[in-house]
């Protein structure tokens, strides 16, 4: 897995030791999950140690993400099987793209938001010292087997402790660095009041539309932090900020679809959903609206969006040709909204990701683009 990293360049060498060193699987449960690959039902299957030991260490050593716990814990298949992802070892590849973003030094103090498994808590014991490294875990099962996983493997002085992690942990601050390793939609202040002046705050960014990557922070004298995204990633959300998986094409299903508003569009899906900038854009100016995208050809496909707090909803049906129809539900004309959206990100030139600059103090998170509009 090591030599896989260093060779695509996805390694810092400041890091390969740590990451040659804290043996991964040491931090996996006995049982994890792997997706089925289909959409219907609980497709989330339970994969037992004890079962295939073989398969199991290949999970634990491959360059891709580990699902660790189902249904915070409580898997709703009777076999086992889970709905919802709710825990998972992060791909390592990510890992060692955050870790080296966090320009750590010897002797720094860290707080991690989302322990998991206690991997990359570990990682972060193995440069910086464990008694700099604090970590933040929600779920009371998952630190409980976190702190367990640290001292058996030598990082047992690590604090790892279960809160919430929007709050961060004021009895360890100030922190040099502070890296959260779940997604966050509203940056919580806190993480930017524990931070010294001169800190950096590194977290996965994302609207409820879109992923749009990593948002890394710098904090002012003035307890204010400001910051831009950078690269892309995408990770589960703060369990306070959590939207619920839920299936498009089923909560249609559930409404009276003869009343929906047909239209046309000369739009192709992939311009609102497929392109990180747009989407960006799109979830910055269109709340509460999540989207799915099927193509099933570059002929055939569907675009759902849907916003599970008002049931409204909108498909877009992708043919050889357009134009393509549109049918639209509910109190919001999501599909409208998406539109117009993107339609401002073409008349303002196209903004990328990089060019949003956010601004966070204790009044709250602003957005704003740091070039003129045109």
């Amino acid at each position: 897995m090591v030599d896989g990293l260093a060779a695509r360049g996805e390694l810092d060498p400041w890091w390969r030791t740590a990451f040659t060193e804290v043996p991964r699987h040491a931090f996996l449960p006995d049982t994890v999950w792997c997706q089925n690959g289909t959409s219907s039902g609980n497709d989330l299957i339970p994969m037992r140690r004890a079962d295939d030991p073989e398969r199991w260490l290949e999970l634990a050593y491959a360059n891709a993400p580990v699902n660790t716990q189902v249904d915070d814990g409580n898997p709703v298949g009777e076999d086992g099987s889970g709905f919802e992802v709710t825990s998972s070892a992060s791909m390592p590849a990510v890992m060692a793209q955050m870790l080296t973003a966090l320009d750590l030094r010897p002797g720094m103090r860290a707080l991690e938001i989302g322990t998991g498994t206690g991997y990359n808590a570990a990682l972060l014991a193995h440069r910086l010292g464990a008694d700099n490294v604090v970590s933040v875990e929600v779920d009371p099962a998952v630190a409980a087997q976190a702190r367990r996983a640290l001292a058996d493997s030598g990082y047992g002085a690590v604090t790892v402790v279960t809160g919430n992690g929007a709050d961060g942990y004021r009895d360890g601050a100030p922190y040099d660095r502070v890296l959260a390793t779940v997604a966050a939609t509203d940056v919580p202040y806190p993480w930017v009041a524990q931070t010294r002046p001169g800190g950096r705050v590194l977290l996965p960014w994302t609207s409820v539309y879109h992923p749009s990557g990593l948002l890394t922070l710098t904090v002012a004298a003035d307890g204010s932090a400001t910051g831009r995204i950078g690269d892309p990633a995408s990770f589960m959300r703060l369990r306070a900020q959590r939207v619920p998986r839920r299936r498009a094409g089923g909560l249609v299903a559930d409404r009276d679809t003869t009343l929906a508003t047909v239209s046309t569009t000369e739009v192709h899906p992939y311009h609102v959903a497929a392109n990180r900038d747009a989407a960006t854009a799109i979830g910055l100016r269109v709340p509460n609206c999540q989207y799915t995208y099927s193509p099933q050809s570059s002929e055939a496909g569907t675009l759902w969006l849907v916003d599970q707090w008002s049931g409204s909803w909108a498909t877009v049906d992708l043919t050889a040709d357009p134009p393509y129809e549109v049918r639209q539900g509910g109190d919001r004309k999501l599909w409208d909204e998406v539109d117009a959206a993107y339609r401002w990100w073409l008349d303002v030139g196209k903004p990328a990701v990089g060019v949003w600059r956010f601004t966070i103090t204790p009044s709250g998170q602003r957005v704003e683009l740091t070039e003129p509009l045109v």
